[in-house]
């Protein structure tokens, strides 16, 4: 006799499947194992391509190993499925300051801050860009 799945015990495994991968990635992260993080992150994105934490975090790793392009794709894309976080304009922004592109900088920092008005985090990039400009 065959064992039924509804679609909730199917969503429910790909769900804690998700918490699991994306537990996995950050332990490799912390531990400095950047391309196993990454492989985790991609296996989460190919459940769910649409999960901005993963693509987030993946492009934080990217940015660690010094593979900016990809970092930046990454991030551009978890702007786009959460343009409310202010967090991401922030990693963004610093992306940009690291490439010497201040002007994209400034304006990633500036939607942070209007997303997250008290953030010290972007108060403290806003004021490095202030004595950047006094230069």
């Amino acid at each position: 006799m065959e064992e039924e799945y509804d679609i909730f015990d199917i969503e429910m495994f790909n769900i804690n499947l998700t918490i699991t991968r994306m537990s996995l990635a950050s332990i490799h992260a912390a531990e400095g194992k950047l391309d196993a993080a990454i492989e985790e992150y991609t296996k989460v994105l190919e459940f769910d391509p649409n999960l901005y934490l993963a693509y987030f975090n993946r492009g934080r790793v990217f940015w660690r190993k010094g593979e900016r392009e990809r970092a930046m794709e990454d991030m551009n894309r978890a702007i786009n499925l959460e343009p409310e976080a202010a967090i991401t304009y922030i990693c963004r922004g610093d992306l940009f300051y690291d490439q010497g592109d201040i002007g994209s900088a400034r304006k990633d920092y500036r939607k942070a801050l209007e997303l997250s008005p008290a953030n010290r985090t972007v108060m403290e990039r806003m004021e490095l860009l202030r004595r950047k400009k006094g230069e």
